[in-house]
């Protein structure tokens, strides 16, 4: 007999098991045994269609957006896996766009309820392996895959790509990936598959070194993002002669741009998109959430999930030039991040305030009041430091699991709700 009649019950199960965002470490799994026995019981889903996987320190989450908005502006069906989700479980598994519905999810777990059973898995390969078997249900053309983290022994590492994105190498999740730039690298490329080519977004030096070996190793050719200079100017990116206009603020999305235009290109004899379908859809696409999006209509709010040190200078950086004010920031973070690389990064800014999200991984008001002084916000003094802050420029940023405390804070000031809910 089932123990999943309802979406409820699935989200009951999920519950019960470790998740990074609290548990870090503990909730991961470095092999992939356990992934590719669950999914060989479940007929190997994942090889039932072409996919593309990306991985990256940053940029990769707004790099599967756009892979996703080109090929359904060309007419293809494209399925996406990202993570974390921020709102909904739901949307770590999308079909041309729109988030997996319950049925589906129940479907998975109501059918494989005695592999669930058999083999261990982490809250990540349970995603991974729903995402692979809605992906081949669905019949998409092409699944754009994003890594967890890392990429060697990422969960997600068990696909066969037509090609793979690295888009950029920064320190980040040292105690899990290395403390060195040439470390981090090779777990990222850990990726690359034997004669599938790489593209290389804003990759700087010395992990371009240790890719390139690699890569070479099996027969994979690399195609740089420098080569083709992506410019960037006032949401304008050029490359070669091209022009494209885009809705996007921040100018590190350049790179991403340049690495989704690489990659169209190098598939275009299996899935042609014409120069056409590429500017249509940079035109009309209206960013990725929690990425420096702008969160009300009427005020100069925005949410920058800004988690290390190179995504927070580019979120600093772009503060800087969008408004002639002062930022304000908002900012909550994971105790691993916590260090004199990133708190300087804060420093020079006279009006910060932080958020204790009360969790296990979760950095502690004192944790960061030690380094700098902060101000406190909580749920009973949100409502009052925001109707103080309408007319300020505000950034949220800090981790992407703050995102949603963010989005009932902004909602209920829209609709004059109480915050302590």
């Amino acid at each position: 007999m089932s123990s999943f009649y309802s979406i409820n019950d699935v989200w009951n199960y999920l519950d019960t098991i470790p998740k990074f965002h609290d548990k870090g470490v503990n909730a991961t799994n470095f092999t992939l045994k356990n992934i590719i026995d669950f999914c060989e019981s479940i007929g190997n889903p994942q090889n039932s269609y072409p996919s593309i996987h990306v991985a990256g320190t940053n940029g990769k989450g707004t790099t599967c957006y756009l892979l996703e908005a080109v090929y359904k502006q060309a007419g293809f069906k494209p399925g996406m896996f990202t993570s974390p989700h921020l709102l909904r479980y739901n949307e770590r598994i999308r079909i041309s766009g729109e988030e997996a519905h319950d049925v589906m999810i129940l479907h998975f777990f109501q059918k494989f309820e005695l592999e669930l059973k058999k083999t261990s898995l982490t809250y990540f390969e349970i995603s991974t392996a729903l995402a692979f078997w809605i992906f081949s249900e669905k019949k998409i053309d092409i699944a754009i895959i994003e890594a967890g983290l890392g990429g060697r022994l990422d969960s997600t590492n068990i696909i066969s790509p037509e090609l793979s994105i690295i888009t950029n190498i920064g320190l980040d999740h040292q105690d899990i990936l290395g403390d060195s730039i040439e470390e981090i690298a090779f777990e990222k490329v850990g990726i690359v598959k034997e004669g599938i080519p790489v593209i290389l977004g804003n990759i700087n030096s010395t992990a371009e070194r240790v890719i390139k070996e690699q890569a070479e190793k099996k027969n994979s050719v690399a195609i740089k993002c420098r080569d083709i200079n992506p410019d960037w100017d006032n949401g304008k990116v050029r490359i070669s002669n091209d022009n494209f206009s885009t809705n996007l603020v921040e100018p590190v999305n350049r790179w991403n741009v340049a690495s989704v235009f690489l990659a169209v290109k190098a598939l275009k004899s299996k899935f042609d998109v014409s120069k056409d379908d590429f500017k249509k859809m940079l035109g009309s696409f209206k960013g990725v959430p929690a990425r420096f999006e702008k969160l009300h209509p009427e005020k100069d709010w925005y949410f920058s999930g800004a988690h290390n040190k190179e995504a927070l200078e580019s979120t600093c950086n772009t503060a800087n030039e969008i408004s002639p004010k002062k930022p304000v920031f908002i900012f909550s973070m994971m105790k691993d991040k916590v260090n004199s690389e990133m708190i300087s990064l804060y420093k020079p800014y006279k009006n910060i305030y932080y958020f204790d999200m009360e969790t296990e991984r979760g950095a502690s008001f004192k944790d960061i009041q030690q380094w700098f002084p902060v101000k406190k916000i909580d749920k009973s003094t949100a409502k009052s430091i925001l109707k103080e802050l309408e007319t300020s420029l505000v950034i949220f940023t800090g981790s992407f699991y703050f995102y949603s405390t963010v989005k009932r804070w902004v909602n209920k000031s829209k609709s004059h709700q109480s915050f302590l809910t």
